[in-house]
């Protein structure tokens, strides 16, 4: 299956305009993921950030085959292992640096990319 288009979160009903700041990367955990949670009335848009192998990766916190948040608590999505995002639903896998889902339900599907930008100590949208 292709990767999805990156997502432009100003073309969401709940994101915020281009150029916003997400998160400093000061303000990411040493486990290097962050849960970023946007709502506007009863829209919500729910994101994923992961710093992995010295990248950033910004995903939708949405698994592509339950619809629900990676994370059920706190800011971690990292498996045990430290190499794979994990649904913690379902205990699918994607892979951190394309968001491929390579174990369970979705196998084959991917986690819907964010387009963003890393400048100035901070993870800026697009």
């Amino acid at each position: 299956m292709t990767p999805p288009a990156p997502l432009h979160l100003e073309d969401t009903a709940a994101g915020p305009p281009a150029g916003s700041l997400l998160v400093r990367l000061a303000d990411l955990p040493d486990h290097g993921g962050k849960d970023i949670i946007f709502t506007d009335g009863p829209h919500l848009l729910q994101l994923l950030v992961q710093r992995h192998g010295g990248e950033i990766y910004v995903y939708e916190n949405r698994c592509p085959h339950a619809g629900t948040p990676l994370n059920l608590f706190n800011d971690r999505f990292l498996d045990i292992s430290g190499k794979r995002l994990i649904c913690r639903t379902h205990g699918a896998l994607f892979d951190p640096q394309s968001g491929l889902c390579v174990r369970g339900p979705c196998k084959g599907d991917h986690l819907r990319p964010v387009a963003f930008e890393v400048r100035d100590g901070g993870i800026y949208s697009l």
